[in-house]
């Protein structure tokens, strides 16, 4: 039988949403408790805190050393058939996925399809086979689902996802179907965790949601919502035997105090081994370190354990939510006239940790009193984790700038909403360049990041609208290749709040995503002049040993070093088009859009008109809009 308290909880969802919901009501999922931590005993002769200054972890040396006989190969064969040499030792290549909700995972992925060969589309551009020569993938927010999406089911060809898994055309918060089983599993996990002794907050409820719209089905609400980050490698054949790169989710810290995230916060991350940062603190900087991610949540003093230790905590889910805080405001909309289960747990929330507080995630502090003096979050509870975009970073490239990690050419995929229109402009290489200048000059903290152009000077530069090399000649950082998303053949400037997709939306949305970085296919020499750029730190390249293909390459696609700072005109392409620049450089043959995808999105080859349809649209609004808040809160964002 049921408990009596949740059996009169669900008998009064039942009656507010859906009288004849109960009798469909999967009753083994609703008693189901899978997404909890669980205590375990405590291993002995086990390092619990691992100072930043030693490198790299075991784990993640092993799997570079495994990933290295798989992308060497690769590379070299994709290096052979462009005409290029191979060079004298295997570049460890980096991509990164901005965030920006279901937009950044669509069009980030579609990034991603281009670099592989199961799409015909992507084969034909000469681009397709590059991804099994990537060693790192970095993502946040949206970007994080795009990561854990791809990385827990198999590393599939993206666009299948939207028709074999994904159920994008059921809103993440406001289901249309199973709605009242659907907020009693939410309750009944998240309240299972915080009867265990765990923090709880939005960011549960909200990365279970996530969770149930991508990840693999077995891991859905509804059934076991159990798949945790350091258990992939084991359940997933394909990240164990280094097949896949390795991810990486970020989150920035939010320090006691703040509601304005710094540009200088402290950036976390996430990987299969490990949970930390390569430096504590904001205003002061100091070696960083990191913990076991598989037993996250375990009480430790000083860098040793109390007795009691978990597994668990590291729910994939968990770690996405914590990425893309800034959906949690979401979750608000949900009122009375839902679910009053899951309002009263929402306002609980809301008491325990303040309305201000309501965007983050709270981590059990494993470096508690470590490195006393000196650490500044060493008298914490808890880390405070945001998503990391509040920070204006929302291209997770930091994470491949250290030192330790040696990437030689990262790959960033930029679909933020930077612009009028929710188009990128660069702002967030142009702030990781900022924070990384500051950071030497304050704290001697070294990042590997190359000088990029201002805002206005990315717009009036066109750099924006087409991939660009960035720190071409500048050999102590990695090269970067920014690619921003350009409406080639679709309107994908949707609203970074757009909670829900159509398959054909999303499907358009991907492959103008895969179109940004493939050109369309326009540019004959653009494949090769993407491997000369992958493959040039692992020469030693630079302008006065290049050779002659590769330098033309160079003198084509790499920052000029110019930054026009006059304010530039409103940034508003034409859907379907070619990028100007490309035209007057007489790189591309003009090619119509390709067969079949939608220029228009229906109404308009304006992205201002694409862009008043989306937001007109839009499921909620955010930042000087007035949600629909908790009943009785009177929750204004």
């Amino acid at each position: 039988m049921l408990p009596l308290a949740l059996g009169v909880a669900l008998a009064t969802t039942a009656a507010i949403a859906a009288p004849a919901a109960p009798a469909e009501l999967d009753i083994r999922a609703l008693l189901d408790t899978s997404y909890k931590p669980y205590q375990v005993t405590c291993p002995t002769d086990f390092t619990w805190i691992r100072n930043a200054t030693t490198g790299l972890s075991s784990g993640e040396q092993s799997f570079i050393a495994a990933r290295e006989k798989i992308t060497s190969p690769l590379i070299s064969s994709q290096l052979t058939a462009h005409g290029l040499t191979n060079p004298p030792r295997t570049p460890t290549i980096g991509v990164a996925l901005a965030g920006g909700g279901y937009r950044a995972m669509l069009t980030g992925l579609g990034g991603i399809m281009a670099t592989m060969n199961g799409s015909s589309e992507a084969a034909a551009s000469g681009l397709g086979g590059w991804l099994d020569g990537v060693t790192y993938w970095a993502g946040l927010s949206g970007g994080s689902w795009a990561t854990g999406s791809f990385m827990a089911n198999g590393g599939p060809l993206p666009i299948d996802l939207i028709t074999s898994l994904w159920n994008l055309d059921s809103n993440l918060i406001l289901p249309d179907d199973d709605k009242v089983s659907f907020y009693t599993e939410l309750y009944t996990e998240t309240n299972a965790k915080s009867d265990a002794g765990f923090p709880t907050q939005l960011t549960d409820l909200w990365g279970l949601a996530i969770a149930s719209h991508v990840l693999p089905e077995q891991y859905h609400i509804g059934n076991n919502p159990n798949l945790t980050f350091s258990s992939l490698p084991s359940v997933v054949p394909a990240l164990g035997n280094a097949a896949l790169p390795m991810p990486i989710i970020i989150a920035a810290e939010r320090e006691a105090g703040e509601l304005v995230i710094a540009e200088n916060a402290t950036v976390w991350e996430y990987t299969p081994y490990e949970f930390g940062a390569w430096a504590f603190g904001s205003t002061t900087k100091v070696a960083g370190a990191f913990t076991s991610l598989e037993y996250l949540g375990s009480e430790l003093n000083n860098g040793s354990a109390n007795g009691t230790c978990w597994k668990g905590f590291d729910q994939m889910s968990f770690i996405m939510g914590s990425s893309a805080t800034l959906f949690n405001g979401a979750l608000l909309q949900i009122n009375s006239s839902e679910s009053g289960l899951l309002t009263d747990l929402i306002k609980g929330f809301l008491i325990d940790l303040g309305q201000d507080q309501y965007d983050v995630a709270r981590i059990p502090n494993s470096f508690a009193h470590y490195n006393q003096g000196e650490n500044p979050i060493a008298d914490l509870e808890y880390i405070t984790l945001v998503d990391a975009g509040e920070t204006n970073q929302n291209i997770p490239i930091e994470p491949l700038l250290v030192p330790s990690r040696n990437v030689d050419a990262i790959v960033a995929f930029d679909s933020s909403y930077d612009s009028t229109y929710i188009w990128p402009n660069g702002t967030a290489l142009r702030t990781t360049f900022e924070r990384a200048k500051i950071l030497a000059e304050r704290t001697d903290t070294q990042v590997r990041m190359p000088e990029v152009p201002s805002e206005n000077g990315f717009i009036n530069g066109g750099y924006n609208t087409r991939p660009t090399f960035f720190g071409c000649n500048d050999t102590t950082t990695p090269l970067i290749i920014y690619v921003p998303s350009y409406p080639w053949s679709y309107a994908a400037n949707t609203s970074t709040y757009q909670l829900e997709y159509s398959n054909e939306e999303a499907t358009q949305s991907m492959l103008n995503g895969m179109r940004s970085l493939t050109l369309n296919g326009t540019v004959p020499t653009w494949p090769k002049c993407f491997a000369c750029a992958l493959s040039d730190r692992a020469f030693d390249y630079s302008s006065s040993n290049r050779t002659a293909d590769c330098q033309e390459c160079f003198d084509t696609w790499c920052w000029a070093g110019d930054d026009n700072t006059t304010t530039p005109n409103t940034y508003e392409p034409v859907i379907g088009s070619v990028p100007p620049w490309l035209i007057t450089k007489g790189l591309s043959t003009g090619a119509a859009p390709a067969p079949g995808t939608n220029t228009s999105n229906g109404t308009t080859s304006s992205s201002s008109g694409a862009r008043r349809k989306i937001e007109c649209g839009a499921t909620w609004g955010m930042f000087g809009l007035i949600l629909v808040g908790v009943t009785g809160m009177g929750m204004v964002l």
